[in-house]
């Protein structure tokens, strides 16, 4: 009967591992949409994000990136982790600032080998030529022993 139990347990506990692996979006707040919607995204500015532990260390591990649509007269924050470092999920916050208004994103992300990327909603500008900022804050044990965060943060 033990066993079994313990079978069942080694099951179950082997389909949750895999649902946790996939990319799941948390939380948005503020701003005005999806960027999805906006035609034309560029990337205004950027800022590596760095490991700062074990094999990481100094390694650039992924990139905040500040994007801009003219369509959606909007910027917003979007995050991309590099693939092939470490197997663990991430814990992305980020924030999108700009004329007194912020938006901002959690999300939990697995990089694997391709990578993966999360974004922020965008903020619609009343003069596109504020300055808007971004940040961002990747928090995991990136293949360490000790869980930990790395950051970015841009303006343009």
């Amino acid at each position: 009967m033990k066993l079994r139990a313990l079978g069942t347990a080694i099951v179950v506990g082997g389909v949750l591992s895999g649902v946790s692996a996939v990319p799941a979006h948390a939380t948005d707040w503020g701003g005005n949409g999806d960027p999805s919607t906006c035609a034309s995204p560029i990337t205004v500015a950027t800022a590596g994000i760095y490991g700062s532990r074990g094999n990481l260390i100094g390694k650039k591990i992924g990139e905040l990136q500040l994007r801009w649509s003219w369509s959606c007269h909007g910027n917003w924050s979007r995050v991309v982790l590099y693939g092939g470092n470490y197997p663990n999920t991430v814990t992305v916050e980020q924030v999108v600032s700009s004329e007194g208004r912020s938006a901002g994103a959690t999300d939990y992300v697995t990089p694997g080998a391709a990578g993966t990327s999360a974004w922020s909603p965008y903020i619609r500008l009343a003069n596109s030529q504020s300055t808007a900022c971004a940040q961002v804050w990747a928090s995991s044990d990136f293949g360490t022993l000790n869980f930990h965060t790395n950051g970015a943060r841009v303006c343009a």
